[in-house]
């Protein structure tokens, strides 16, 4: 119990800190890309629960793309600019951080999209999360913790 106390205690004070380092107002800018990415999500989650009722498994973003599940996300080749015809809010820059990682038994999957500040992941467990302060990277490490908890490990997937 003294554990618990002392832990919820270091907890109350320090987490204030933490976050009024991190926490900023949100431009209209970070708000926009966060709706974004939480739309391209919710398309990988959609994709993924396509994929896996017909083949038994999660796939990567890879396979996922392979299977024409994500036709309205359009990844780019080698321009910056989107496509005649098509939105610019489903145009995936190169610079834009877009991974699943999927467990080698597919069974388990996890995604994160996003840029330099504002980043949102999810994974078949129901578990979600937004930032407009961390880098992708600390969710991308969150994600493959998860999925490393699982027997067979990740297999990683990217495209940039």
């Amino acid at each position: 119990m003294t554990r618990l106390t002392v832990a919820l205690l270091a907890m109350s004070v320090f987490t204030p800190t933490i976050f009024a380092q991190c926490v900023e107002p949100m431009s209209f800018e970070q708000t926009d890309r966060q709706r974004i990415f939480s739309g391209w999500l919710e398309m990988v989650k959609g994709a993924e629960r396509d994929y896996k009722n017909k083949n038994g498994r999660y796939g990567d973003l890879a396979t996922l793309r392979k299977a024409h599940l994500l036709p309205s996300l359009v990844f780019e080749s080698g321009s910056s600019a989107a496509p005649k015809g098509k939105s610019p809010d489903n145009f995936v820059s190169k610079d834009t951080l877009f991974q699943v990682t999927v467990s080698k038994d597919g069974q388990h999957f996890g995604a994160v999209i996003g840029d330099n500040c504002v980043s949102v992941s999810a994974n078949d467990r129901g578990r979600k999360s937004s930032s407009c302060c961390a880098p992708p990277t600390v969710y991308l490490q969150e994600v493959i913790r998860d999925i490393q908890e699982t027997p067979e490990g990740p297999i990683i997937s990217v495209a940039r």
